[in-house]
Order: structure tokens, then sequence, then C-alpha cells
């Protein structure tokens, strides 16, 4: 069964997943990450952490997805981008499309212990994008418009953008517009850029949202977009 995600929780915790059961997680991870969807709202948030961490621990590929965020963000943890990459790793070998595409920015910008791979993030792009995953049909749409690792095919990012709009995200309009008006139908290196560091600001701005000073150079480690 694939997952589908069902409901993502707001402020603090815009990008929790709450989804429906996959049908390769044991009875016992079901049953912790049931019990922590139950109390998410009603405990503390290092209460949170503990719910999700035995469910992820147990093999919820969901709970782990969770886990990692919570590490990204140094949400009830402190920031750890190597634990973060453990889980969203963990996750994403279960086909949970989220983490896939997590992991695959992990792999880009080089963090959590990561050495920058471009080569290794499409690949996890592609695994989110086969399954209809905005954000992952987002970036390697990227990558393929730019001859980015991956080979330039305009056409084929056309169709990723049309992937990454129908999940409303909110760059696929604009990339597509640029793409159809770019003279040799490709992304332009400014723009290829300017779209990594939009993504890479993501992280930033989550890690600082939960109060970690000198987010920038925690979140990158001074490494520039490749």
């Amino acid at each position: 069964m694939q997952i589908r995600a069902l409901l993502t929780l707001t402020l603090a915790s815009l990008w929790m997943c709450i989804a429906v059961q996959p049908a390769q997680a044991n009875r016992e991870a079901n049953r912790l990450y049931e019990q922590a969807v139950t109390e998410h709202g009603q405990v503390s948030v290092g209460e949170q952490f503990t719910l999700y961490a035995r469910a992820a621990e147990a093999g919820h590929p969901v709970a782990q997805y969770n886990v990692a965020m919570m590490y990204a963000n140094g949400e009830a943890v402190n920031v750890d981008y190597q634990q973060a990459a453990y889980w969203f790793l963990k996750s994403a070998n279960q086909r949970f499309a989220p983490a896939q595409h997590r992991l695959g920015e992990l792999h880009y910008f080089g963090m959590g212990g990561l050495t920058a791979n471009p080569r290794t993030a499409a690949r996890w792009f592609e695994a989110a994008a086969s399954q209809d995953d905005p954000d992952g049909c987002m970036n390697l749409a990227i990558m393929a418009g730019a001859g980015d690792v991956v080979p330039l095919d305009s056409g084929r990012a056309v169709e990723l953008l049309d992937c990454a709009a129908s999940g409303a995200h909110e760059s696929a309009a604009e990339y597509r517009q640029l793409l159809q008006a770019s003279p040799n139908g490709r992304f332009s290196e400014a723009q290829r850029r300017s779209f990594w560091n939009r993504q890479r600001q993501y992280w930033v701005e989550m890690a600082a949202q939960f109060g970690v000073r000198d987010a920038e150079e925690a979140v990158t480690d001074g490494n520039p977009v490749p």
C-alpha cells in the first residue's frame, strides 16, 4: 500500500506527518505510532519525541521521518544532522517519499556528515518523484532542466514541474514559465543556484525557528551550493 499523507500539523510542527499505516510496518510499530499520533497534542514536545522515537525504533517509516525532522530542527533535542540523516535513511529505505527527498537534499548540500554528492541526491529525488512526491519532482525538474548531474532534458523537466504543480508545490509554476521562456531550453546557472539557495534557506529558517544560534553555519557548515 502506498503511504498517503493525510495531515501536516501546524506552526511548530509543520513538517510532521500523520499517514495511513503502511503495509510493511509491523503490528507493534503501528501500535506505537498510533499512540504517538493520539497523544501528540496532549503531551510536551519532549514526550512527543519519545513516543515517535519508540515507533521509529520499532520500524515505522513515518515515525522515523518525524524523528529525523525533530533532529534536523532541534525540536526537543539538540540539532543533530547526522542523526537526522540516519533516520531519513531508515524511512527512505521503506519508500517513504518525503524522507527520500529530504535525504536527497542532505546529500545535495553535504549535511549530516555526508559529503556533498548531487548524483546520490538525484537518485533519492528520482525515488521520491516516482511516487509523485511534489518536492522530489520539483528538485529533479531543476536538475533535468539545468543538466545538473542528470542529462539535460527540458521535456522531462516540464513533466516533473507539472507533477510538482499537481502536488501544489509553490515554485512549480514560476520555474515552468522560466524554462518555457528560456531561449536555449534550459535553466540558467543563476536560476539553478537561486532555486538551491532557496531550498537551503528552508533548512536555515527551520533551525532558526527552533532557536538554533548561528543557524546558517549549523545547516551549511560553510558549504556553498554545489
